[in-house]
C-alpha cells in the first residue's frame, strides 16, 4: 500500500480529523506542526488519529515553523520516494518548495482549507427559492368570517401573480436523487475527456459545469449536476477544492 503523508500546518489553517479525512480520504500519516499557541487543537488531533506525529516548535521568527515543515517533507521524501505528500496550508509560500519536490520526481500538492467556504451558485439558488415564496398574510379571524365570497367569484377578482424568478428558471424539472440525467451524463463524459486538465477550484470548475451546459442553461440546473457528481463520487469538494476520481479505489487527481 503507497503510504499518503499528510503535513499540517497549524498556525495557517485549523481543520479538523473529520475535514483532513475530506481532504486527504486515502491518508495514512499526518504530520502536525504548531506552535505553542495551538498545542491544545493538536493534542485533540492526536487523539483522533493512530498515525499523527506532533512536530512543536518553539523558535522565533516569522516562518519558523514553514521551515519546520519544509525540513520533515524533505525527510519523509528521502526515506519514502514512492510516498504520496500533501501539505495543507493556505500560504503559497511553500509552493516553489513543492514546485521543486516535484522536479525531482517526487509526488506533492498542497491543499487549501476553508472551514465555512460557501458557493456563489447554491448562495443563488436558497436566495432563488425564498424569493419565489410569497409572504403570508393574516387577517383576523372577524373580519375574514364578516366578508365571505362566493368561489367562483373571488377565483376571478383574484389578481394575477407577478413572477418573483424568471419563469424560465421555475420551469426547471427537479433532478431526483439517484437518477441520470442527460445533462449529468454529458457533463460526466467531459469531464473525464479533460484529465489533468481538469479545473481543482470551485469556482472554476463550476463556470466549466456551466459551459458544458449551454448557454441556456441556469445556475439552478448547474448545482443540480453538480450534487449529482458529488453523489455520484466522481467529484469531491473540499472547502474551495474540487478533487476529481478516476474511478481507481477512489484515487483522487
Amino acid at each position: 500500500m503507497t503510504k499518503m503523508h499528510t503535513l499540517v500546518d497549524l498556525e495557517n489553517v485549523h481543520p479538523k480529523i473529520e475535514d483532513l479525512r475530506k481532504l486527504v480520504p486515502r491518508m495514512t500519516d499526518a504530520w502536525v506542526f504548531h506552535g505553542p499557541n495551538q498545542a491544545k487543537e493538536a493534542a485533540q488531533l492526536k487523539a483522533a488519529h493512530d498515525a499523527i506525529t506532533l512536530v512543536p516548535h518553539s523558535g522565533k521568527g516569522k516562518n519558523a515553523l514553514d521551515f519546520h515543515l519544509s525540513f520533515y517533507l524533505g525527510y519523509v521524501a528521502a526515506r519514502q520516494p514512492d510516498a504520496s505528500l500533501v501539505v495543507v496550508a493556505n500560504d503559497t509560500g511553500y509552493d516553489s518548495m513543492i514546485n521543486h519536490a516535484r522536479t525531482l520526481g517526487f509526488t506533492v500538492r498542497r491543499m487549501g482549507f476553508k472551514p465555512k467556504a460557501v458557493s456563489a451558485a447554491v448562495k443563488e439558488v436558497v436566495a432563488a427559492k425564498k424569493a419565489a415564496v410569497p409572504a403570508k398574510r393574516t387577517v383576523p379571524a372577524k373580519k375574514a368570517a364578516s366578508k365571505k365570497v362566493p368561489a367562483k367569484q373571488a377565483a376571478a377578482n383574484k389578481p394575477a401573480m407577478k413572477a418573483i424568478v424568471p419563469a424560465k428558471e421555475l420551469a426547471q424539472p427537479a433532478v431526483a436523487a439517484g437518477s441520470e440525467s442527460k445533462a449529468y451524463l454529458r457533463v460526466k463524459k467531459a469531464l473525464a475527456k479533460m484529465g489533468k486538465e481538469f479545473p481543482h477550484k470551485l469556482k472554476s470548475f463550476q463556470r466549466h459545469v456551466q459551459a458544458m451546459l449551454g448557454k441556456g442553461s441556469t445556475a439552478v440546473e448547474m448545482e443540480a449536476v453538480v450534487q449529482q457528481l458529488e453523489r455520484a463520487n466522481v467529484v469531491t469538494i473540499a472547502g474551495d477544492l474540487v478533487l476529481y476520481r478516476d474511478g481507481d479505489a477512489g484515487t483522487a487527481v
